[in-house]
């Protein structure tokens, strides 16, 4: 990775991707192939959608016969996706760092470095001004292919060898940091999912409340409105927010906005997605809606707006991926919720003071896990920043 004002840190060298090491091909091993024990082994796929950096086990296994038509890997190769569906998705690298002996598949391109550390070369081949050069590189249409004659000249510069395993050594600690805080929001999402199965349930009550749960249908307790379509009207620059199945099932994450707002929304109706693909994770889940004037429902959602007597916030996390909704997958086709459908579901319902009791403590639950994923977010962004000034040179390490 050049660095980018053209002057070469002290000490560092430039090379070419040749010139660290011998480049050599992934080979076989489809899908079908794959079996619960065996011999390790990595896909191309598995490298830009299930590791990050380092391969440090493994969760795909082939059979004798099946790694004799592989390549075998060893410790320290770097691993390429030689395929993908988008230009982010081919290029990315992760090194692997195990003694066991394990195979690549076809389209991974294979960097087995003379001398460089390998846990370092991680890290450079996922820093962001190494990805621009691989970009470049990218060749097809619906497909994207990268080749180790194109690879082998993209350049790079490092340091000395003890400055590489020192800056390695840096970044990992910040690695088993966000690790850790990961952890911790992973802990604190069981427990929300543990609270709730018996707080929804009348299976745990608070003090004080002894009242019999009335057994109602959604349609006694909320107004149903659907959604309308945007395709057409989608603006990147729009005032308004398409509340769409992918808003909702990426948390708000994922975002399109439109300057007509044909499906206005209001603070504290709650959205519900009503189709999705067979065993899709977006079917039913939920959003609850945080201010007026700012959201337009799409098509294919709905709006449920609690009536008096109703929690808002109670019915949101009664409402969310419930298991009445995801009954209607059957595995096969596509579901589609029809109205009568959602509104038949039924609920059972305590007193308003005992929905707002709840609602009250999976709020402050909810909050908690804000703060810890604001937290990763933090850590994540400070580790970058630190992989661009360690990586280029700008700032440098004490032997």
């Amino acid at each position: 990775m050049p660095n980018n004002n053209n002057t070469i840190p002290q000490g560092w060298q430039t090379k070419s991707l040749g010139q660290i090491g011998t480049f050599l091909k992934g080979k076989g091993i489809t899908k079908a192939e794959i079996i619960e024990t065996g011999k390790p082994c990595i896909r191309y796929g598995q490298i830009y959608s299930e590791y990050n950096y380092f391969v440090k086990e493994f969760k795909s296994f082939i059979d004798e016969t099946s790694a004799k038509k592989s390549e075998p890997i060893f410790k320290n190769d770097l691993l390429f996706a030689g395929s993908g569906e988008t230009l982010t998705d081919i290029g990315k690298c992760v090194a692997y760092i195990k003694d066991e002996e394990a195979y690549a598949g076809g389209d991974i391109v294979i960097l087995r470095p003379n001398s460089e550390d390998s846990h370092y070369l991680g890290y450079l081949f996922n820093a962001d001004e190494f990805k621009k050069q691989t970009y470049k590189l990218g060749q097809g249409h619906s497909v994207v292919h990268l080749y180790s004659s194109s690879l082998k000249n993209v350049k790079v510069t490092l340091p000395p060898l003890p400055e590489q395993q020192k800056i390695a050594q840096i970044l990992a600690t910040w690695d088993k940091a966000i690790k850790l805080q990961q952890q911790l929001i992973d802990n604190k999402k069981q427990y929300k999912k543990a609270v709730m199965k018996k707080l929804l349930t009348g299976e745990v009550r608070f003090k004080g409340f002894r009242e019999r749960w009335r057994l109602k249908s959604l349609d006694e307790i909320a107004i149903f409105k659907n959604g309308k379509g945007h395709e057409t009207v989608v603006d990147e620059n729009g005032e308004y927010i398409i509340v769409n199945s992918k808003f909702i099932s990426t948390e708000g994450n994922v975002i399109k906005y439109t300057n007509q707002n044909l499906s206005p929304l209001n603070k504290n109706e709650i959205t519900l997605v009503m189709s999705d693909i067979p065993n899709g994770k977006a079917l039913a889940k939920c959003f609850f809606i945080d201010e007026d004037n700012k959201y337009s429902l799409n098509q294919r959602i709905c709006s449920l707006k609690p009536k008096t007597g109703t929690d808002t916030r109670f019915l949101f996390y009664l409402l969310n991926r419930n298991q009445h909704f995801l009954e209607f997958n059957n595995g096969v086709s596509q579901t589609n919720l029809r109205k009568d459908e959602v509104l038949e579901c039924p609920l059972m319902i305590p007193t308003i003071e005992e929905q707002q009791k709840i609602a009250l403590l999976l709020s402050k639950v909810d909050c908690e896990i804000k703060v810890l994923e604001n937290e990763l977010i933090s850590f994540q962004k400070q580790k970058k920043g630190l992989m661009q000034q360690l990586l280029t040179g700008k700032e440098r390490v004490k032997n």
